[in-house]
């Protein structure tokens, strides 16, 4: 018989059998970050299907699936597949430059928004304050 070294007893001990016992060691891991949950923000799927039916909309985004209006072509044809993969990669393209669009208008409205905010609270801010008729500044 061969003498097992510490090497060849650690790779034998890692290997997992067809009809083992006892199931490998496992340390797990901790979670120590705290919790990001809301207490009280559930609702239960009787509420969900009530604002469902009532045309309350959740904060769950859908997204719309895409249907194109022509047929996946030929496998045996490669100069279809070809202008297939190119119209393919056309629209993905544009579809991303209309979610850049998207994007830059919802910022630029973010930041009116705040600007607008910004002046309102200077606008109270720099508001001389009521005197009595007596009083001089």
């Amino acid at each position: 018989m061969k003498k097992q070294t510490e090497k060849t007893k650690n790779t034998h001990s890692k290997i997992i059998k067809q009809f083992q016992n006892t199931p490998p060691t496992f340390k797990g891991e901790t979670n120590n970050s705290p919790s990001m949950t809301v207490p009280d923000m559930t609702l239960t799927v009787k509420q969900l299907l009530h604002n469902h039916s009532r045309g309350i909309h959740s904060d769950v985004s859908h997204n719309e699936p895409m249907y194109f209006d022509h047929e996946i072509p030929n496998i045996d044809d490669i100069t279809d597949l070809v202008a297939f993969r190119n119209d393919i990669k056309a629209r993905e393209k544009a579809l991303k430059a209309k979610i850049k669009e998207e994007n830059d208008l919802k910022i630029l409205e973010q930041q009116k928004l705040f600007k607008a905010e910004q002046n309102a609270l200077k606008e109270q801010n720099e508001k001389p304050t009521a005197t009595t008729k007596g009083e001089n500044l």
